[in-house]
């Protein structure tokens, strides 16, 4: 008996037999996975962080200004300066605290000069991981001895600062503050025409810890 297969049916067969070897000729691909992209970590501060720093360095007397000579040379040498930090955030970028400076110098004839100054202090802090960037002002009370001599005199102090973040708690950097020191006599003792504002520079390494 000689029985046709219908050519439609045929082909249909042929098709499906096609297609499905294809399909379990290929290898099953795991889907591509997206790229990783590590986040930058980003040291952020909030109300309540405090910072603590201990700063050394050298203290560069530059001149004096006021009375007939105008601007004038201190007379002084180079000389040291230290001092010991404290502020709290308020938010990511702005801080508050005091500041307890020092400094020494020598006159030619070996006379010792020493500044005592204690600042309040606010500060703006620009971030850029791992590097942080603070600029301040500090305002308060400078003492200053020479020999026998002792006077008390408001100082400002304006600077700013390059630190490098260790790690979490942890920064070191370097720091330049200006010293301006009006020493203001009224006539009343000591003649008006004495009046002189002093101008000093420290530049100082500094460790700051973070807690």
């Amino acid at each position: 008996m000689n029985t046709r297969f219908p050519r439609p049916l045929l082909v249909l067969t042929i098709a499906l037999l096609t297609v499905g070897g294809s399909a379990f000729g290929q290898e099953t691909q795991p889907p591509a996975e997206k790229p990783h992209n590590p986040t930058k970590q980003v040291a952020t501060y909030s109300l309540g962080d405090q910072m603590l720093s201990l700063n050394l360095g050298l203290f560069v007397p530059l001149f004096f200004y006021g009375g007939s000579a105008g601007v004038t040379g201190t007379n002084l040498s180079l000389g040291g300066t230290g001092s010991i930090m404290w502020s709290s955030f308020l938010d990511n970028n702005w801080a508050l605290g005091f500041d307890i400076g020092g400094a020494f110098a020598f006159s030619p004839n070996a006379r010792a000069l020493f500044l005592v100054s204690i600042t309040p202090r606010i500060s703006y802090v620009f971030h850029n991981y791992p590097f942080d960037i603070p600029i301040f002002l500090e305002a308060g009370i400078d003492f200053a001895r020479l020999q026998e001599s002792f006077k008390t005199d408001p100082v400002i102090k304006p600077g700013a600062s390059f630190l490098w973040n260790y790690n979490n708690n942890w920064a070191f950097g370097l720091n330049a503050v200006y010293w301006w020191i009006p020493q203001v006599y009224t006539g009343a003792v000591v003649n008006s025409t004495e009046t002189r504002y002093g101008n000093f520079l420290d530049i100082t390494l500094s460790a700051l810890y973070h807690f």
